[in-house]
């Protein structure tokens, strides 16, 4: 492989790869790292003496394996910051306070006042208060979770649950109040990279998080890479349209989306835990979702999809995968899961923060990887 750029770029990319290296698979000794990035073992020695001068890594012993002599791991340095991260659940913040390798420091909850457009901003900035009263280190970025898309730039729509942020540009009403960079993101995708962060990475290339409890959404992962679309609108799939032909009777674009208010009813209805208030609730479900995903294996053709939500239990899911059955050919049918974590949101909201403080730096190639 041969880089091209001048010497202060090459030393910033080789830099993150050795930080993104040991992010991944720390501890590592010096040795391990130059095999690793394809990086003479001085070029090394070089980048990890700097950055441990800068705090961002440190020592933590020597390796055990072996008879000869030992070599000094390094790993990154858990005290040289922290994460603050607010992820909207059902009226209220889920809040947590990270080091920069995810380690949970400080939890708490916090309510948001939805009355008016400034009575949000300012409940969200009492919840940041809230948490960075307990950072011990400086705070290198802060992430919202949000029940909404984001355009380019930067406004918020499509968010029926928060309708006084319809346009609102947080990113920039929060910016003007603290020092530090913002990251926000719709709250399912979120959920989809915790999920697939935490037990898909290693085995999959391409999966759907279905969600459906307070609000319908899907995050859809290709290429190990969270898919956006053209206008961060990708996955909203409380605005599928049927297919029935039939023109629609209302505007459903300021509701949540035509399919979110069909769904809704039996959402309300039905109980985590099996139960539901009645079995045309159940069954509603199981036809609906089975209907859903068969159409993201017919454009998509993912090797998983997760169902997460209060409106999802494991006898449903595999009631939904049988349907599936009924509409796709074996041989195309995903693994079929089920998310009974509340934690995936947040966890993915950690996991954006810290890919945005340790960025996959790309540079002009003449040749393969």
């Amino acid at each position: 492989m041969t880089l091209i750029g001048n010497p202060k770029m090459l030393k910033e990319v080789n830099s993150s790869r050795i930080v993104r290296l040991l992010y991944k698979h720390g501890p590592l000794t010096q040795p391990k790292l130059a095999k690793l990035a394809k990086l003479s073992l001085p070029t090394v020695n070089k980048i990890v003496s700097g950055l441990e001068e800068a705090g961002i890594v440190c020592s933590v012993g020597l390796t055990t394996e072996g008879a000869g002599r030992k070599a000094v791991l390094y790993q990154i340095n858990s005290n040289a910051g922290c994460i603050v991260v607010l992820y909207y659940s059902w009226g209220k913040y889920l809040c947590r306070l990270s080091d920069i390798v995810g380690n949970t420091l400080y939890e708490t909850v916090c309510e948001l006042d939805n009355s008016t457009r400034e009575a949000a901003v300012i409940s969200t900035v009492k919840a940041i208060n809230a948490v960075l009263g307990h950072a011990r280190s400086e705070v290198k970025a802060v992430g919202i979770g949000i029940p909404g898309a984001l355009m380019p730039d930067g406004k918020m729509f499509a968010i029926p649950k928060i309708e006084v942020w319809e346009g609102v540009d947080l990113r920039r009403e929060l910016s003007a109040r603290f020092n530090v960079p913002f990251h926000i993101e719709n709250d399912v995708k979120l959920a989809a990279m915790g999920y697939y962060s935490t037990h898909l990475r290693n085995e999959v290339d391409n999966f759907v998080y279905i969600y459906a409890g307070n609000g319908m959404g899907s995050g859809i992962i290709i290429n190990k890479m969270l898919y956006h679309g053209s206008s961060n609108f990708s996955g909203e799939l409380g605005f599928m349209a049927p297919l029935d032909g039939e023109a629609p009777r209302c505007d459903f674009t300021m509701e949540g989306g035509y399919l979110e208010n069909k769904m809704n009813p039996f959402i309300s209805s039905f109980k985590r835990g099996g139960e539901s208030a009645d079995k045309s609730a159940n069954s509603a479900l199981v036809n609906f979702f089975a209907s859903i995903a068969s159409n993201y294996i017919a454009i998509i053709n993912p090797a998983a999809i997760v169902f997460g939500g209060e409106a999802f239990d494991k006898v449903l899911c595999e009631e939904i995968r049988m349907r599936i059955a009924l509409y796709s050919p074996e041989r195309s049918i995903p693994r079929i899961l089920y998310d009974d974590s509340d934690d995936s949101g947040i966890s993915g909201l950690v996991y954006v923060c810290i890919g945005e403080m340790i960025p996959d730096v790309r540079i002009v190639q003449t040749g393969g990887m």
